[in-house]
């Protein structure tokens, strides 16, 4: 006796095109999604210092304490160089030639040398260039839609897929596969893949 075992490929390859391109979606959303939330570079900003402003101010009448050298470097890790290198000031001066990101780090001495805090220092770098000098937008607003949209856009596509794949059924008429063709598609007996089945048992033991 010979089992059919015509197969209806065009529903599942649908289906699979259908999955991956939802996928694709999904995996680009966050990445678009969170470039909004991110500043860019300062328009007329180049390597050779192009587009710098001096962050000055007056030091404090009661200087209470200054930053440490590394608490100063991790300041200037939260400040974006408006250069086009993309980094933050302390990469950028200790690993390329650069114009811009020497003067900022001057700056960022001075501030702590007049008792300003890193949080105040880096509101007077904001103040003079914009929220594009911080490496982290403020998470408020906007920023905050911004930050949040990728992990709900990740969430939203797994809920979906995950119906849509309890929800696919088999095509209304389509003929019902005997599940031992779906193991083994053959025009062996049933007695055959009987015994075809103990084999492979007494094997695995």
């Amino acid at each position: 006796m010979t089992h059919d075992t015509t197969s209806h490929p065009a529903p599942l390859l649908a289906r699979r095109g259908f999955l991956v391109a939802l996928g694709a979606v999904a995996a680009a959303a966050p990445r678009a999604l969170l470039g909004q939330a991110q500043g860019g570079t300062l328009p007329g900003a180049t390597m050779d210092g192009d587009g710098y402003r001096p962050v000055r101010l007056p030091p404090k009448a009661t200087i209470e304490r200054t930053l440490t050298s590394g608490e100063r470097d991790a300041t200037e890790r939260r400040l974006s160089c408006p250069c086009p290198c993309t980094l933050d000031v302390f990469t950028c001066r200790t690993s390329m030639p650069c114009g811009f990101s020497p003067r900022m780090h001057s700056d960022v001495v001075s501030l702590s040398a007049g008792g300003y805090t890193e949080q105040e220092i880096l509101d007077a770098f904001e103040a003079e260039y914009g929220e594009v000098v911080l490496m982290s937008p403020r998470k408020a607003g906007f920023n905050l839609v911004g930050w949040l949209a990728p992990f709900l856009a990740i969430l939203t596509g797994g809920i979906l897929i995950f119906w849509l794949l309890r929800g696919w059924r088999r095509p209304e008429g389509a003929p019902a596969i005997d599940p031992a063709v779906r193991r083994l598609p053959t025009d062996a007996t049933p007695e055959e893949l009987a015994r075809l089945d103990r084999a492979v048992r007494e094997a695995d033991r």
